[in-house]
């Protein structure tokens, strides 16, 4: 049979309404594809046997179905035609068995996410059906997954094409890592190097000093993306941050370049502005005092995403009187609560 025989459930009634669309074609590239995931989704760690191009095809599938996320609950694709794409990106097999290897690991992974209002686990595919003679892919995500896809109020506009076609263990992760901090206030993400290593899932007992993990994962990522800030969108800066002879932490600057700024401009939505309420995010601009006690008060977290996160809560809140100290009460409440829970929040190292 060259059709699925089941019956698509039902959506949950009031799915939330995307902040932002994608861009581009996805099979064509020579036209750029951009997907605006949600960050928390975008910035998980994912649980069970997930490798980086495993990351890549999930995001390939999301995109492919994005269209009808809230229209129906089984997506089909053709596995020659991701086959082909990657292809033309990044080269290597002919065939499309990698593809339905893949696509079973994304069956038996999952991530998790937390924020400020609730916390959650889910399966990266829900469901999985491969015909053999047509090789047609029928996949599914689950209900609490396409509420969060679609719920993309804070998102990482992923270049795909150009995350397909990074070559390296680690390279796919730091891409997303720093995608995510493209569009805060201060584009900046700062983390210890065990947290870096965490985020960058390196197996432990691997990379454990600096100098190898800048080696053999930090420079060449980072040389894939200042090579080609076009296609990435952004270059990026990297400092070590010594304590006495030690590389204690390391901080990440992000640039957009003037073409991500022009598409940008484009992309935005025509329509007047509301009225700003008593805590907008853009009627005031925190002290640097603030990042310094916020730091202290959450160590070991990247307090400017938890500026994001902050903002998005307090924007409808009553006036706040001392904003500076209401960010680092916040910060002080994300940390108190991480400890409770026996470990960091996931979308805010």
């Amino acid at each position: 049979m060259s059709k699925t025989t089941l019956k698509p459930r039902k959506l949950p009634p009031n799915l939330p309404k995307p902040a932002a669309h994608p861009s581009g074609e996805l099979m064509d590239t020579s036209k750029p594809y951009t997907l605006p995931l949600n960050k928390e989704i975008s910035l998980s760690r994912c649980i069970g046997p997930y490798t980086e191009v495993d990351r890549k095809l999930w995001a390939t599938l999301v995109a492919h179905a994005w269209d009808d996320l809230d229209k129906t609950s089984v997506h089909e694709v053709q596995a020659q035609d991701i086959a082909r794409l990657f292809r033309e990106l990044k080269g290597g097999e002919n065939g499309s068995a990698w593809i339905i290897a893949s696509a079973r690991r994304l069956r038996m992974s999952g991530l998790d996410w937390q924020d400020h209002e609730e916390e959650g686990t889910v399966a990266l595919l829900s469901g999985l059906k491969i015909n053999k003679v047509t090789g047609t892919i029928y996949y599914q995500f689950s209900d609490f997954l396409i509420e969060r896809l679609l719920d993309n109020k804070r998102f990482s506009r992923l270049r795909l094409h150009f995350m397909i076609g990074l070559s390296g263990k680690y390279s796919v992760s730091l891409y997303m890592l720093l995608e995510g901090a493209a569009n805060l206030r201060r584009p900046i993400i700062e983390l210890t190097v065990d947290e870096l290593r965490d985020r960058l899932s390196v197996p432990n007992g691997k990379l454990e000093k600096w100098f190898d993990l800048n080696r053999f994962a930090i420079d060449p990522a980072l040389n894939q993306i200042n090579d080609n800030p076009i296609a990435a969108g952004f270059s990026v800066a990297c400092e070590p941050i010594l304590k006495g002879r030690k590389v204690e932490r390391v901080r990440f600057t992000v640039t957009k370049s003037a073409e991500r700024l022009k598409d940008e401009t484009a992309l935005k939505p025509k329509t007047p502005r509301p009225r700003k309420t008593p805590n907008d995010p853009g009627a005031f601009v925190l002290p640097t005092s603030a990042y310094q006690q916020a730091k202290k008060a959450a160590p070991g977290f990247d307090v400017y995403y938890l500026e994001t996160e902050w903002r998005d809560w307090i924007a409808n809140k009553p006036s706040a009187g001392n904003l500076a100290g209401a960010f680092v009460e916040f910060c002080r409440g994300k940390y108190q609560g991480s400890k409770c829970a026996g470990s960091l929040s996931r979308g805010c190292h």
